[in-house]
């Protein structure tokens, strides 16, 4: 999770293959309506400068076998405005290297104020 932050961070498209696995089933959820990425390239974008920043980690990992899952929630930042987010992921050992398979953002809203905000985005 810290190798893909950094990553990240950095802006390092090239740290891409290193920490994202090339697996056709791998997906991002994000939080926006349209955040559900399976394109490799769409996903690498992410990684192209400037980088999301991303602050305030404290991540909690764990492993079984060659799965492993983290949970976090850091202070990422959009356009320099600070986001508070919920993150997990989950990651796969292949070829001796932790690869993301699957991550997923989200804000805390409450129910109710995420249904409104819905109905707008609907409508």
């Amino acid at each position: 999770m810290l190798r893909f932050y950094d990553a990240l961070r950095a802006g390092d498209a090239g740290a891409f293959d290193e920490v994202v696995s090339p697996d056709a089933a791998t997906v991002f959820i994000g939080s926006a309506p349209g955040d559900w990425i399976t394109d490799r390239e769409h996903l690498r974008a992410g990684f192209r400068p400037p980088g999301v920043r991303i602050e305030d980690t404290d991540p909690q990992a764990w492993t079984e076998g060659s799965i492993g899952w983290a949970a976090d929630r850091p202070t990422m930042f959009f356009g320099g405005d600070p986001v508070r987010t919920r993150l997990t992921g989950v990651w796969r050992l292949e070829d001796g290297a932790w690869r993301m398979v699957h991550m997923h953002v989200s804000l805390g809203v409450p129910d109710r104020e995420a249904a409104e905000l819905q109905r707008g985005w609907d409508g």
